[in-house]
């Protein structure tokens, strides 16, 4: 997490997330932000891309700016929804757009050979989600408007060339009663956009 933390937290994470009951955080090496048990890379207790299993079941969880790191993210959802109680929430996020670690501006994460990475050069970020209902949302076609200075004129087709794996909303509908919402960041600048889902388990 960087830069972008106090934005994230206050203008959409807090507006959102209620968390009840136990509550699982994957991503997250402390309770910074929310209580709930730790999983991370760094406390060598959960790794988005292995066969994980959590400790038990819980009636919350929450996984921000994490999600983008899972290479099959069919699993990813089928797993948290495995390991939620009945009527468990789920809170997690995508996103889309730069990261402030390269020069060559990309909306997604894979352009001219170069893919990008977070934390250590081979931690790469491989998906997104994705609906066309995304693009009727305001602070969507902010972004959409304000990737065009390069030279992006068809976001969709930007982002199914530039994101290796495009999850379908459909997929997660059938597991989710879902909502959303979108937020975009430095428009003037090198953009950045995130999508936070929050379900509850049917």
């Amino acid at each position: 997490m960087g830069h972008s933390d106090a934005i994230l937290y206050n203008d959409l994470y807090y507006k959102h997330i209620s968390p009840q009951g136990s509550i699982a955080l994957l991503g997250f090496q402390n309770n910074q932000y929310f209580p709930g048990d730790c999983y991370d890379l760094q406390l060598n207790n959960w790794d988005i891309n292995s066969d994980w299993q959590l400790n038990e079941k819980y009636d919350t969880i929450i996984c921000l700016r994490c999600p983008y790191f899972a290479k099959d993210p069919e699993s990813f959802i089928q797993k948290c929804y495995d390991s939620l109680n009945e009527n468990g929430r789920i809170y997690i996020d995508w996103g889309l757009g730069d990261h402030w670690r390269f020069d060559d501006f990309k909306v997604g994460w894979l352009k001219n050979g170069e893919h990008e990475y977070a934390y250590k050069d081979d931690n790469f970020l491989w998906s997104t989600v994705w609906e066309e209902s995304f693009l009727k949302n305001s602070q969507f076609k902010i972004f959409q408007e304000s990737i065009r200075k390069f030279n992006y004129n068809n976001i969709e087709e930007a982002i199914f060339l530039e994101v290796p794996k495009v999850l379908d909303m459909k997929y997660i509908r059938e597991r989710f009663e879902v909502g959303y919402d979108i937020l975009t960041l430095w428009p003037d600048d090198k953009p950045q956009l995130y999508v936070l889902l929050c379900g509850m388990k049917k």
